[in-house]
């Protein structure tokens, strides 16, 4: 069988496959399947060519074996193919007439998952009419949304399978555009229920669709124009829809409401239940429509002023100018100061803005509750509770590598090569069996296509470990070798691809195809040497405290283990460790040096660590001391280092530096404004004594690994945070996944820092400030929020940089200002007055007004009030150059009476 199979596979009889199917039995064809996968992966390998690629088979081959593997498989083995079989109708259902397998039904149901089949409606009518599926409600509605087309010819289909459309419907619906017109056309004729289909729009509303779904029927209603009459009727799916998810559903809803808000029959109580939830959304059109409803209910219906007034107070959950002054007139136009109103109110008392609560008198204490200021406490870097676990045996080692390789470009790695070298050789007949789900592991990983470098890196030095102790115990570690095997077998399939990095064998020859790979690679292969020689001096470059710090004091002692066994550290290792090194609290280090070091290790770090204003003592390895300097002073140049031959490093990579602006393309370009930062170009070389930095600033391929960098230089972030900004910040509205993943991971590891900010930080957190992702501008709420508590924020710098994006319009305001009402405003005393001297930073920048100019004047009008602050003079003559726009004469003027 399996031969006949080959041959006309190999021989593209695509005429002999069904006949020679047909002769088979039911376990004749189950036998085939192992062959059936081992054929389609045959003929599924990529073959590259100078200027494409291609698989190995033939069309005629892939459909012998679509066929057979239809007709032999099972539901599972066969998959989720919804495409290739059915591209041949005529064959298809020649197959489904002798041989429709009984999983067909089900495999045909669960299409709606797909994201494109070969099939329609109309096939799956056939199939339906013939017996072989019994279609699912879902499959009818979803299939049918796709065909806009015969909707005559089967009776079903407007009768039952049309209200499956409206249930069920495909997520593609919005964009067949011909269904708005059949539809009208439709109800027009009488053939599908006008009333009903009204009924089915609005309950799309909490259907749980997507926009676009929802969308559709929202306008599907609208453009059918419901009398009040229908409305009217439709009150109770009207008012559900209130609750809907999707803003376009509720402001849709709420348009229709307010035509028959003047209706005897409105339902004025149980709209007050939904009132409150409304007032809350975070979308503003929500909030001002539902505002506007309630003014309407209370001019033309008698209603209990409580009812709808103790709902109305939600309304201040917002901060925004404008929604809470309408809110109050509503209140003290129709709402008496009962009890029940100002109990209401007293729930939002410290939420009211300062310029809002003269308008409350009645209901509220006028002066608002003084915040308290936040006592600022100093925050060590390497403090006891962000100190890293220490690996204390062998079978600690086994049960943590799974987490480091999980998690390659975290701490975990360096806790794991730290007790790899401590504890590798600790092993015997019982602990040595811990290795095999390690070695599986770590074999699952690095086969993978996208491997992270670090991963590479970590699962290379553990399989070869694992193949080491393979030959020592071969008993206990016997399905080393199977596993071993085919993952290399996996690796040799991918080597015939030119781009293709080798992961497997020594760790010499794993591929590194950037500079800072290499960097990464060279530690790797000295930890490595370490371990298979036996040499237990510590690593000096792992972390003592999460995420990326080095205890001083460790360092020196880690030091003194070198000097003692009179060995020089890698050139790499010391860099990092230095680079790494907390210098906040160095004083016990400094006192620990003076006692316990001598030579070079000594002067080194009493420069290091500032006891030395100036380098002294002898220059034996300058890359150590270059990377002291720059570590300690990045903006220092030291005479004493000239000699050292780095002067072709551009001075940029030194300062951290870098010339910036945002520019205005004059409106004619796809990106209108746009920020340019310039970063030199720097091509490796070859010298005795490389600085680790240089391989981090040469040509780096993949910008995904930034973050990980950021934790190698900690205290001088500023390379890696330019890269970012040049190839991910440079337009505000880039929203590509790729783009967005980095910046959102580069700001979480900023966070994770907790170091003051330099010029190129402040950078990068006022542009993150205006980004288009709700998630990182988050993220930059929360670095300003820690950063103010901690007396570490420079808000003049970080508003000149706002300030410089937005006199340009580099990102709408908005995103600005809800940052600010939403996440910034009145957190403590000590926040008010950083963000009062951050609005006005901002404005200093400004020249003409911009769109929006007058949210960021409101909001600063209201932390002026709360501080207690008068308007600066130099803001003083902007607002008098301003009022003369009409949209912001008002705010102006209550500004320049501060």
């Amino acid at each position: 069988m399996k031969e006949r199979l080959y041959e006309i596979l190999n021989e593209e009889k695509v005429h002999e496959i069904i006949p020679f199917l047909k002769e088979l039995s039911i376990e004749e064809r189950k036998t085939l399947i192992p062959s059936i996968k081992k054929m389609d992966r045959e003929i599924s390998k990529i073959v590259m060519t100078k200027n494409s690629y291609h698989t190995a088979g033939s069309v005629n081959q892939h459909s012998i074996i679509d066929i057979a593997s239809f007709v032999c498989m099972d539901k599972k083995n066969f998959g989720k193919n919804y495409w290739s079989l059915f591209r041949n109708a005529e064959q298809t259902e020649q197959i489904l007439e002798w041989g429709c397998p009984d999983w067909f039904s089900d495999f045909i149901n669960e299409s709606v998952e797909a994201e494109f089949t070969a099939f329609n409606y109309k096939d799956i009518l056939g199939w339906s009419e013939k017996g072989y599926v019994q279609p699912k409600p879902e499959l009818l509605g979803h299939h049918l949304s796709n065909y806009p087309a015969d909707l005559d010819r089967y009776p079903e289909t407007l009768n039952t399978h049309f209200w499956y459309l409206c249930e069920f419907p495909s997520k593609s619906l919005p964009f067949r555009k011909e269904w708005f017109p059949i539809v009208q056309k439709l109800i027009a004729e009488k053939k599908i229920e006008r009333k009903r289909f009204l009924k089915e729009c609005l309950l799309a509303s909490n259907r749980n669709f997507n926009k676009n779904v929802t969308g559709w029927f929202m306008d599907a209603f609208t453009s059918l124009k419901p009398t009040e009459e229908e409305l009217s009727d439709l009150q109770d799916e009207l008012l559900a829809g209130l609750v809907s998810s999707q803003s376009k559903a509720v402001n849709t809803i709420l348009s229709h409401l307010k035509k028959i808000v003047g209706a005897a029959e409105f339902k004025n109580e149980e709209f007050s239940h939904y009132l409150p939830n409304l007032l809350s959304s975070e979308v503003k059109t929500v909030v001002v429509s539902s505002l506007g409803l309630t003014e309407k209910i209370f001019q033309r219906k008698k209603v209990d002023p409580d009812m709808l007034g103790v709902a109305l107070s939600t309304a201040f959950v917002s901060k925004d100018d404008g929604i809470q002054s309408k809110a109050a007139k509503i209140i003290i136009k129709y709402i008496p100061a009962s009890e029940n109103m100002i109990e209401a109110l007293s729930h939002y008392s410290d939420n009211i803005l300062t310029n809002v609560r003269p308008l409350l008198v009645k209901y509220i204490e006028e002066k608002q509750p003084e915040l308290e200021a936040i006592a600022s406490e100093k925050r060590l870097l390497a403090a006891d509770e962000n100190a890293v676990q220490v690996l204390q045996n062998f079978e600690d080692l086994m049960f943590y590598l799974p987490l480091a390789m999980d998690d390659p470009y975290s701490y975990h790695c360096d806790i794991a090569l730290t007790g790899f070298i401590r504890f590798a050789g600790d092993v015997d007949e019982d602990s040595v069996k811990l290795m095999e789900p390690v070695f599986l592991k770590a074999c699952k990983t690095i086969a993978k296509w996208e491997v992270p470098y670090l991963n590479v890196l970590l699962c290379n030095a553990i399989i070869n470990y694992g193949l080491a102790l393979m030959e020592k115990y071969p008993v206990q570690l016997k399905n080393l070798e199977k596993i071993y095997q085919k993952t290399r077998e996996e690796e040799m399939t991918r080597e015939s691809y030119s781009n293709y990095q080798k992961k497997l064998g020594p760790i010499e020859d794993v591929g590194a195809d950037c500079p800072a790979r290499q960097a990464f690679k060279e530690i790797a292969v000295y930890a490595v040497e370490k371990i298979k020689s036996g040499d237990k001096l510590p690593l000096l470059f792992p972390i003592t405290h999460a995420p990326c710090w080095i205890s001083p004091v460790t360092l020196v002692e880690r030091l003194e283990n070198y000097q003692n066994s009179n060995t020089d550290p890698h050139h790499l290792d010391i860099q990092l460790a230095l680079q790494r090194c907390a210098l906040d609290n160095t004083s016990e280090a400094i006192a620990e040096t003076e006692k316990r070091l001598k030579g070079e290790y000594r002067e080194l770090l009493l420069f290091f660590f500032g006891k030395n204003e100036k380098p002294e003592g002898k220059f034996i390895h300058p890359s150590w001391w270059m990377t002291a300097g720059i570590t300690r002073s990045p903006d220092t140049v030291f005479e004493e280092f000239r000699s050292f031959g780095y002067e072709n490093i551009p001075v940029e990579f030194f300062s951290g530096t870098y010339q910036w602006k945002t520019i205005d393309n004059k409106k004619n370009s796809y990106y209108p404004v746009e920020l340019n930062i310039t970063i030199p170009k720097y091509h490796l070389e070859k010298r005795k004594e490389p600085l680790f930095l240089e391989y981090f600033v040469a040509e780096q391929k993949e910008l995904n690994e930034i973050p990980a960098l950021m934790l190698c230089f900690p205290n001088t972030p500023a390379n890696a945070l330019a890269k970012v900004i040049k190839y991910c910040l440079f337009y505000s509205g880039i929203a590509e996944v790729f783009e967005r993943n980095l910046v959102l991971n580069t700001a979480n590891t900023l966070y994770q820092i907790k170091k003051p900010l330099d010029e190129i930080g402040y950078l990068f957190l006022g542009t993150i400030f205006l980004d288009g992702d709700k998630t990182i501008r988050g993220t930059a709420a929360e670095i300003w929020l820690e950063h103010v508590s901690c007396q570490m924020m420079d808000n003049a710098r970080l508003g000149r940089v706002i300030g410089l994006h937005e006199k340009l319009e580099w990102a709408p305001v908005k995103r600005l200002t809800d940052l600010m009402q939403h996440h910034m405003l009145n957190v403590s005393k000590n926040h008010n007055t950083a963000l009062e001297e951050l609005i006005t930073n901002i404005v200093l920048q400004m020249e003409e007004p911009v769109t929006n100019l007058k949210r960021i004047l409101e909001i600063y009008h209201e932390v002026l009030a709360l501080n207690h602050s008068l308007v600066p003079k130099e803001v003083l003559e902007k607002l008098n150059h301003w009022k003369e726009n009409s949209s912001l004469k008002k705010i102006c003027n209550l500004l320049l009476k501060k």
